[in-house]
């Protein structure tokens, strides 16, 4: 079990290695659920994950999680002490917010410093999941585990990828111009041939022989028929009115 927990950790931290580019010592946030689960399970936490990712790890436990486990250190005795052995990061957002929102802040939209996230809360997980290169750490009975990496993580390294096989910029531009050449040098080589030549020479007769006759640009006006008017104009109005008005006089 022990051999099958280590294959499947070191294939989980090669794969954000190498896609999202996480470099030791690992950062890891720590929120305050994992922090007393440590306490309770008797483990010695930068000890523990450094020996579960197999590499050195920089332990980040925000001041906004402390302020949490200063309300709960009657509940949890000892807990603050353990905090106290490690170094706490003051955070940057500008006020107090629950430890949930404050790790998402740490995270942002793409976690930009390579943060690994241990929280036993699996809403916070969850939400997380959403967010590609994210990998989660957490407790399952005795075991520290690490989460499998979530869909967003994999559409976004296969994304990576296919943008690794498409021409950049600088590509395109140099196919681009290599497509001009080749057009180029391909009607030159048509000229060069036999059937073009023989084309050209036929063309030359035809126009000598009168046989060559120009493209119509549009119909000769003098052949058009003039249009029809649907309508009469005023002064052929008032001449018609004129002529009846000159008939009804002559029958008087």
């Amino acid at each position: 079990m022990g051999r099958k927990k280590n294959k499947w950790v070191k294939k989980v931290v090669s794969f954000y290695r190498f896609v999202f580019k996480f470099e030791v010592p690992y950062n890891i946030l720590i929120d305050g659920n994992f922090i007393a689960m440590s306490l309770r399970k008797k483990f010695e936490m930068k000890e523990a994950l450094s020996k579960l990712l197999d590499e050195n790890v920089h332990l980040v436990i925000p001041s906004c999680v402390v302020d949490e486990l200063k309300e709960l250190e009657d509940k949890i005795p000892g807990i603050l002490k353990e905090v106290s052995k490690y170094k706490i990061e003051e955070c940057k957002h500008g006020q107090i917010l629950s430890p949930e929102n404050c790790l998402k802040s740490y995270i942002g939209k793409k976690n930009m410093k390579k943060y690994f996230v241990a929280t036993q809360d699996s809403f916070l997980r969850n939400q997380l999941r959403k967010i590609p290169g994210v990998p989660s750490l957490f407790f399952d009975q005795n075991m520290m585990l690490i989460d499998k990496p979530s869909k967003a993580s994999i559409l976004a390294s296969k994304r990576r990828e296919e943008l690794k096989e498409e021409p950049k910029k600088f590509e395109k531009k140099i196919l681009k111009e290599k497509e001009e050449e080749i057009k180029k040098w391909q009607i030159e080589e048509y000229k060069k041939t036999s059937h073009y030549k023989n084309k050209v020479e036929q063309y030359k007769i035809n126009k000598l022989m009168g046989r060559v006759r120009k493209e119509a640009k549009g119909p000769n006006p003098l052949s058009c028929k003039k249009k029809k008017k649907f309508y009469k104009t005023s002064e052929n109005n008032n001449q018609e009115n004129k002529t009846m008005n000159n008939l009804d006089n002559n029958i008087k």
